[in-house]
């Protein structure tokens, strides 16, 4: 398939190398010519990961061509995937150029890591062209890959971009919009109250690292938030813990929401009673013995890592 990145700065590149690592036909856009001009340097250190030796890195480079001219570069493109600078206006006024410019059939995708496909669309007739593909930083590294819908959204343009994730190796996860989506909603809540933790001086940067990196990191690194969740703490001590902490901080976000109250007064307590976010089927005992020797075995690769802050 040919496909049109727009925006040559560094995610732009990566973008671009992957998708011609894939074997797609890759134009890269960008209306300064400087970056287009530098793109394959930029991305140099990354074909290693890609490619796997040096001549095969240089085949990626080469399936790539610079475009200056936007109608150029779109020109029978079967997807268009927009990576310029996140700024809303501009994003606005590159979605409707675009519009007029490409192909009926042509995908709209974007990379924004926080707006809205609504807003994004605003001035466009046909709104349901767009869809979010939201890859996450290193691009190249993080197999998963945020598409991003919203009521406008055709099933079958959801269907295509899911299989289209698939097919670079990647996991597609569904998100409705919502400002930063999945990853940075989940990442910048808990970089917030982290922060707040320093700034009342509560612990040092490296202890609170060293928590995440040997604790909370590894579980969910293993299990992912919910299914951690279900693993190693009743619901019902899970609200206890919030209604105090809400109590103590007077915070909305440690509020309890009434689908964990609901799921308390359920009997959905967590893996233990057999069902929590998850039904689990194997006996508990069991469940604890593979929970706790899987972490076990990260845990002891970490600790075997030399921290990359030196």
């Amino acid at each position: 398939m040919r496909i049109a990145v727009i925006g040559a700065g560094f995610m732009g590149a990566v973008i671009a190398a992957i998708y011609s690592a894939r074997g797609h036909q890759v134009v890269l856009h960008d209306r300064d010519e400087r970056m287009l001009a530098s793109f394959s340097e930029r991305v140099s250190p990354i074909m290693g990961l890609l490619a796997g030796d040096a001549s095969a890195g240089a085949a990626i480079a080469s399936g790539i061509r610079p475009e200056p001219v936007l109608a150029a570069a779109i020109a029978g493109a079967g997807l268009v995937h927009e990576v310029i600078h996140e700024s809303l206006p501009d994003k606005q006024a590159l979605f409707s150029e675009l519009e007029s410019l490409c192909a009926p059939d042509a995908v709209l995708g974007t990379n924004t890591s926080s707006f809205l496909l609504s807003d994004l669309c605003r001035d466009m007739e046909h709104k349901d062209r767009v869809i979010g593909i939201h890859f996450i930083t290193p691009a190249h590294v993080v197999k998963v890959l945020e598409v991003i819908v919203n009521d406008r959204t055709p099933g079958p343009l959801l269907t295509w971009t899911q299989d289209f994730v698939r097919s670079l190796g990647y996991h597609p996860i569904v998100c409705r919009e919502s400002p930063g989506f999945i990853v940075n909603r989940i990442q910048l809540a808990m970089l917030a109250e982290v922060h707040r933790m320093l700034d009342e001086g509560l612990a040092s940067a490296d202890d609170i690292d060293t928590a995440v990196r040997l604790s909370l990191g590894p579980r969910w690194a293993l299990w992912g938030a919910l299914a951690c969740e279900d693993l190693v703490a009743s619901k019902r001590t899970a609200l206890a813990v919030l209604d105090y902490m809400h109590g103590q901080t007077g915070r909305e976000h440690f509020e309890p929401t009434e689908t964990l109250r609901r799921m308390v007064a359920e009997g959905r307590l967590g893996a233990a009673a057999g069902r929590g976010w998850y039904d689990w089927t194997r006996p508990n005992d069991e469940l604890v013995i593979e929970r706790d020797r899987q972490l076990a075995e990260i845990l002891k690769w970490l600790e075997g890592q030399q921290s990359i802050r030196g």
